[in-house]
C-alpha cells in the first residue's frame, strides 16, 4: 500500500477520474464529490490530501486541507456532511499521520454516525467525541393532492401547510444550467438585505461562496428555486439534487412573515407534483422545519485527536470558558 499526498490543485487535477469513480461507487454527499473539493479550493488554501494506492488503484482519499495549523475535512464550514472517500478499511493512513506527528492536529466534523473515516482510525489514545444535533430528512410520495402526501400529520397539521401556501401569491421559478444562468444578481440582493438587516453576519456568502455555488450550477449539482411577489423578490434557495434526493442548501428570504417557510412548502409541493423525494434540510436545528414537516432527526459528531492528556485537558477547558462566555453575553444582552 502506498501513501500519496497532495498539495495543490494541479496535482489534484490529475485523480478526477479516480475520485470519481470511487464516489459513483459508494453512497457519498455532495460534499465528498471532486467538483466540491476542488473548487472549494483557492489560492490560500493548503490542500493535504492523502491517497492510498494499491496495485495502481485509488482505494482511499482523505480530502483534507491546513486550517489554523489543524488538518479539517476541504469546507467544513459549507459542507453539511464530511468524510474520507473508501473502498477499504486500512489503517495505512492513521500509521502515516502518526509517524509524521500530524495525528494530532485532526479535526474532523459534520460526521454521521457511521462513517467511514470511522472505520479507518482504531486504537486512538488521546481524543475527544461529541454528538450534535445533526441533520434531518422528510421522505414523501408523489401526490397531486398535497399535502395527503405527509402520511406522517394528523388533519389539523397537514390543514396548517395548506394555510401556509394560501399567505402569498407568487411567481414560482426553478433555475437549473440548461435552460438558465446562475441568477446571482438576485442571490446577492437579498443576501445584502439579510446582512443589513442584522439577520446575517457579514461574511455570509462571501464571494469565494457565491463563487463555489455558481461552479456547483454549472456542473449541474446545484438548483436554485425562486419565488417573487408582484415582482418584489421574496425568497431565493439553493438546493442539491441527486435524482430524487434534494438537500436544502442556504435560504435566503426577506424579512416579510413566514417568508422562508412558505417557500420552502412550495418547493416541497411542486417537487413531489411530479416524483416520490427525500428531502434533506442539512445541518442544524431548525425549529420551524422540524416543527412544520416532522422530518426524521439524525445525528452528527465532532471527533478531535490529540497527541497527549494535556492538549485534550486544554481543548475541553477552552470549550468550557467559550460556553461560559457566550452564556455570560447573552444574559447581558437579555
Amino acid at each position: 500500500m502506498k501513501v500519496r499526498v497532495i498539495k495543490n490543485k494541479e496535482a489534484l487535477l490529475l485523480i478526477k477520474k479516480e475520485w470519481d469513480k470511487i464516489f459513483l461507487e459508494g453512497e457519498y454527499t455532495i460534499f465528498q464529490s471532486f467538483q466540491f473539493c476542488y473548487n472549494s479550493l483557492n489560492e490560500k488554501s493548503k490542500p493535504f490530501i492523502i491517497c492510498l494506492k494499491k496495485k495502481g488503484e485509488i482505494n482511499q482519499i482523505w480530502p483534507l486541507e491546513f486550517i489554523s495549523n489543524r488538518l479539517r475535512f476541504i469546507n467544513d464550514t459549507h459542507a453539511d456532511f464530511c468524510d474520507i472517500l473508501s473502498t477499504s478499511e486500512s489503517v495505512i493512513a492513521q500509521e502515516y499521520l502518526n509517524e509524521n506527528n500530524l495525528l494530532g492536529k485532526l479535526r474532523l466534523r459534520n460526521l454521521k454516525q457511521k462513517s467511514n473515516i470511522e472505520k479507518v482510525l482504531k486504537n486512538l489514545s488521546f481524543y475527544t467525541r461529541s454528538t450534535s444535533f445533526g441533520y434531518s430528512l422528510l421522505t414523501l410520495k408523489k401526490t397531486e393532492n398535497f399535502p395527503d402526501n405527509f402520511e406522517h400529520f394528523i388533519y389539523r397539521q397537514r390543514r396548517r401547510l395548506k394555510r401556509i401556501l394560501k399567505k402569498y401569491s407568487v411567481e414560482h421559478k426553478i433555475y437549473e444550467r440548461s435552460n438558465d444562468k446562475f441568477p446571482i444578481a438576485e442571490i446577492l440582493t437579498l443576501k445584502n438585505e439579510m446582512i443589513e438587516k442584522k439577520a446575517r453576519v457579514e461574511n455570509f456568502l462571501d464571494s469565494k461562496f457565491i463563487d463555489l455555488a455558481k461552479k456547483l450550477y454549472n456542473s449541474n449539482n446545484l438548483i436554485v428555486s425562486m419565488i417573487k411577489s408582484d415582482g418584489e423578490l421574496l425568497g431565493v434557495s439553493l438546493l442539491f439534487r441527486d435524482k430524487n434526493n434534494y438537500s436544502f442548501w442556504v435560504d435566503l428570504y426577506d424579512n416579510k412573515p413566514m417568508a422562508n417557510l412558505y417557500h420552502n412548502t412550495l418547493v416541497i409541493k411542486r417537487i413531489t407534483h411530479e416524483n416520490d423525494a427525500t428531502f434533506n434540510f442539512g445541518r442544524g436545528a431548525y425549529n420551524y422545519k422540524i416543527q412544520n414537516f416532522k422530518p426524521e432527526i439524525y445525528s452528527l459528531y465532532e471527533l478531535n485527536i490529540f497527541n497527549n492528556t494535556f492538549e485534550v485537558f486544554l481543548f475541553k477547558f477552552s470549550k468550557k470558558v467559550k460556553l461560559l462566555t457566550s452564556n455570560f453575553y447573552k444574559k447581558i444582552k437579555k
